[in-house]
């Protein structure tokens, strides 16, 4: 089974598997790229990235990949876009848009690679900047069959779709507990306010807060406890 990895505060004290022997085919931006988990059958790799100035005209991006910037501030431009990413904030390219990528000193981001079938179309045209002020709309809770406490209160808004099985976007909701669950799909999450602790049934604890990161793989069992309001981004690969 593949590891939770938790994107904790400050990274000097982030526990991450080692980084992993691995690099991608055609990679337009290997500079300082460090793999911590890869997922050859589902198609997506996970990591952190470090580079100092950067200038690239990449033609025909080719996978998606999402960024959330740690550090530094990245710029991504085309003929009819010009988006700016800076601490916390992030950023996604799709598969085949022409983009000029840069920063000026360093840059260091977390990243999310979609090489497999999330690559496919349709998909947005242009990068996307993710807004954590979007207006939320009323979605299904947590399944009752899988509750602790009583039914929370949740609302959504998906700002990225790729391929009928990647979805990005905002999810915001009232606390709850659940059960533990294998989940059969992947999720980065990155929170933007409240704090999740996650259990794993060999006792493994992960307390998850407001600007950390946190990758669940398809089959990680864990469990949920939210004692406030929580709002995150969710990057589902189903």
């Amino acid at each position: 089974m593949l590891p939770i990895l938790h994107f904790s505060r400050p990274a000097s004290d982030r526990q991450l598997p080692a980084t992993l022997p691995f690099s991608l085919r055609h990679d337009p931006l290997p500079a300082g790229r460090q793999f911590h988990l890869h997922d050859l059958q589902r198609g997506y790799a996970v990591g952190t990235a470090r580079s100092v100035t950067a200038n690239h005209r990449i033609e025909a991006f080719p996978w998606v990949e999402l960024s959330l910037v740690e550090a530094g501030t990245l710029h991504v431009e085309g003929d009819d876009f010009a988006l700016s990413a800076g601490p916390g904030e992030v950023l996604i390219v799709p598969r085949g848009s022409n983009v000029r990528w840069r920063h000026d000193g360093e840059l260091r981001r977390i990243f999310m690679v979609f090489n497999g079938q999330a690559a496919e179309r349709p998909m947005p045209a242009q990068p996307v900047k993710i807004d954590p002020a979007a207006t939320l709309e009323p979605c299904n809770p947590p399944a009752a069959s899988v509750l602790l406490t009583d039914t929370p209160t949740a609302h959504s808004n998906t700002q990225f779709k790729s391929g009928g099985c990647l979805r990005i976007g905002l999810w915001e909701c009232t606390p709850y507990a659940r059960k533990q669950v294998e989940p059969d799909y992947t999720e980065l999450m990155v929170f933007y306010e409240g704090a999740v602790g996650f259990d794993t049934p060999t006792g493994g604890r992960f307390d998850v807060a407001a600007g950390e990161a946190i990758l669940i793989p398809a089959g990680a069992t864990n469990a949920w406890r939210n004692d406030v309001t929580v709002k995150k981004l969710f990057c589902i690969l189903s």
